[in-house]
């Protein structure tokens, strides 16, 4: 935060170490942990409640049997987390990219064989031209990158 309140925007994409979350998205990654550690605590807690030997626990053994399962899921709901609020949408934007990029290819030979097509086509129309009016045409043919051929061979 600067020191007018509002957020610094200058390092709103800065990151110190592989496990920090960019600026944007702490709130997002707050939530997704909360819910991942709360539920798999839950989860936890439950199965290892509903396991006991002796059957009708009394709230004490319970409760730290839930200090425990929580203490235990942050090691999983942490990184879990990271992964589907960072990893996630890194995969996402690659993707996107990749398919942005190749439709550009495409575009681009596309666009390469009709300059091609037509650098032909005018070549072939001036033989032409050449042949109806009975002249030499000694003008190379276009070759396939648009530069002229070198006829000496």
């Amino acid at each position: 935060m600067s020191s007018g309140g509002s957020p610094d925007n200058r390092n709103r994409g800065v990151r110190a170490n592989a496990f920090d979350v960019l600026i944007r998205r702490n709130g997002w990654f707050l939530a997704t942990f909360y819910t991942l550690w709360a539920a798999l605590a839950g989860l936890l807690s439950y199965a290892r409640v509903v396991t006991a030997e002796n059957a009708p626990l009394e709230w004490p053994e319970i409760a730290i049997i839930a200090i425990v399962a929580a203490a235990v899921t942050v090691g999983v709901a942490f990184p879990l987390a990271f992964g589907l609020v960072e990893g996630l949408p890194m995969v996402l934007a690659k993707l996107y990219r990749d398919l942005v990029r190749q439709e550009g290819r495409e575009e681009g030979r596309e666009e390469g064989r009709a300059e091609a097509n037509r650098a032909w086509e005018a070549w072939n129309e001036r033989r032409e031209a050449a042949e109806r009016e009975g002249s030499a045409f000694t003008e190379p043919p276009p070759s396939r990158n648009g530069a002229r051929e070198n006829n000496s061979g």
